[in-house]
Formats: structure tokens, C-alpha cells, sequence
């Protein structure tokens, strides 16, 4: 048994291939936690465009239809030991209503199939799956397509650069390897840890600077990644303290290391930076796998207990 209690598989349609579902049923048969299915239906453009009585004639029998797949899906996986429940949502405005509804709820974590979102859309909207992890206080966890059901491999990507919030980042930090490091217990799956460094704009400036100089910066700067790794029993061979921007750095690592699940932190996005996206909503738009998204809100409230 592990800390999962109640997942909630976050569904936008009856896809008797999803991914999620199938992340989500086994990881509630390995931790004997239940199953929660929200099915959310969204009207599509070409009713909303017709006469209002008719539209919403259609809408209710397009919403009837969908929850009647949705029960069709679900019977599919009755009566093998899991705890599965059901419920649907008819939502005018799907992020908002969907959010609300989980944070009610307060499952465990939230799993949903990923979508990949071209960069233009992210820069003119909020796509779903960025709306979802900024606005739910907890794990959300997004699973492609050809994902495997149960994960093996879990690289968690921290940041140990030098910070204006030292003990903040610290402790974000420590509670995003408790995290990843549960999910990897609970998995009976190996662990990794990756930061990522770049000294380029610190020597911009003089090109005369000595090998022995940049590899006492680089230390310097490995010292926290070091001491975070070595406090939370990462082995040395799972440690991977690599230069370059951190999502090329973290696109080459999961491919190099055949990752299965990325963990990684949501970061609070003010000004421009809204607008262009942190690294894991750039991650999380194009995933290069399975991506466990974890709020702040949760490292301040809650730390993931050791599975048996």
C-alpha cells in the first residue's frame, strides 16, 4: 500500500485509449488507492452558432450521449479490485468549472491525458493543461499517449542556482525529490536528479578567463545540487548536473536516460514571463514524456510519506 488515497482522472473525452486512465488504474493497483473519472463535455463551435432553443436541445442530448460512452468506458474496467467512480461535468467554461470541482474534491494528485500545444497558442492563451496545474493547488500529473502504464524511470528537475529566496528554493527543492522519490517507491522505480547550470553569461565579458577559473565557478556552483543529493541518498550515478538551457538540457536528459516520468516544480508566472512560459509549461506543452507537476502550495503543506 502507498500514500495514494483518491487519484482523479481528468477526462475531455470517452477515449477508451486513454492514457491517463491507464497511468491511473495502475498506480491505484499498486497503492490500493480509488479511482475518481471527472468526464468534462464541452459544446463544440457549430452548436453554439445555431438558434439558442435548438443549440440547447443539442447540447443536452450531445451531453447525454457523452456521459453515456463515459459509463461505457468505465464498465470496461469493473470488477478488478479498484474502487472507480464516476462523474461528468457540462462545462460553459471548462477551466474554471473543472478547477473548481477538483479543488473541492482535493484528490491525491490529477491525471490527464497530455495535449501538445503549439507555441503561438501559449503565447495568445492559456491552454488547458497550463490552466489546470497553475490553478489546482496539488500534483497534476500529464501522461502522452504512448506512455507505459506503470513508470519506471523518474527524473526530477530541481533548480539550485544561486537564488534571492535561498531557504524557499531549498525547501521547494528538498519537497520536489520527496515527491518524485514517492512516486519512485511507490513505482518500485529508480530515481534521478537533474539541475541545469550555464556560466556563458558570466565570462561574456572576458575572454581571457583561465580553464581553472571556470571549473571553480562550476564547482561553486554544483556544491548546493551536490549537498541536495547527497542529503536526500541520490546515488551518484543518478545525479546528473548538466550545462545548457534547462529544457534542452532536460529534452537530451530524458531521452538519454529513457525517462518515464518528469517531475518538476510550477512556478508562479508574473509579467512577461507570463506570456513566454517557464520551462514547465514549456515541457508540459511539448512533452517529451509522462510530466508530474507539483504546486507550491503542496510543499508547503504536505510531504510525501515513504511507501511500505
Amino acid at each position: 500500500m502507498g500514500q495514494y488515497r483518491q487519484l482523479l482522472v481528468l477526462l475531455t473525452d470517452a477515449d477508451r485509449h486513454s492514457a491517463a486512465l491507464r497511468r491511473a488504474l495502475a498506480l491505484a493497483h499498486v497503492s490500493g488507492a480509488s479511482v475518481h473519472v471527472l468526464g468534462v463535455f464541452e459544446p463544440s463551435e457549430e452548436h453554439l452558432l445555431r438558434e439558442e432553443r435548438l443549440n440547447e436541445a443539442d447540447i443536452k442530448r450531445q451531453f447525454a450521449q457523452y456521459r453515456e460512452r463515459l459509463a461505457g468506458l468505465l464498465e470496461r474496467h469493473r470488477g478488478n479490485g479498484i474502487s472507480l467512480t464516476v462523474d461528468s461535468l457540462s462545462a460553459d467554461d471548462i477551466r474554471r468549472q473543472a478547477i473548481d470541482y477538483i479543488s473541492e474534491l482535493q484528490p491525491d494528485m490529477v491525471i490527464k491525458d497530455s495535449e501538445v500545444v503549439p507555441a503561438l497558442t501559449r503565447l495568445f492563451g492559456t491552454p488547458l493543461d497550463c490552466a489546470l496545474m497553475r490553478g489546482f493547488n496539488g500534483v497534476t500529473h500529464f501522461v502522452p499517449a504512448t506512455a507505459v502504464a506503470l513508470p519506471k524511470r523518474i527524473l526530477v528537475a530541481v533548480d539550485t542556482s544561486p537564488s534571492d529566496a535561498p531557504g524557499a528554493q531549498a525547501l521547494f527543492n528538498r519537497g520536489l525529490v520527496r515527491t518524485a522519490q514517492a512516486l519512485a517507491l511507490q513505482c518500485d522505480g529508480q530515481l534521478h536528479l537533474l539541475s541545469a547550470y550555464s556560466l556563458s553569461g558570466m565570462f561574456a565579458a572576458d575572454m581571457n578567463v583561465s580553464q581553472a577559473c571556470i571549473d571553480e565557478m562550476r564547482d561553486a556552483l554544483q556544491a548546493p545540487f551536490d549537498a541536495l543529493a547527497e542529503a536526500e541518498g541520490v546515488p551518484l550515478d543518478c545525479r546528473h548536473f548538466e550545462e545548457g538551457g534547462p529544457v534542452q538540457v532536460l529534452r537530451q536528459q530524458v531521452a538519454a536516460l529513457d525517462i518515464d516520468v518528469v517531475v518538476m516544480g510550477v512556478v508562479q508566472l508574473k509579467g512577461l514571463n507570463k506570456l513566454l512560459g517557464d520551462t514547465t509549461e514549456r515541457i508540459v506543452s511539448r512533452p517529451p514524456c509522462s510530466v508530474l507537476t507539483v504546486h507550491p502550495h503542496v510543499i508547503e503543506t504536505w510531504e510525501p510519506q515513504p511507501c511500505n
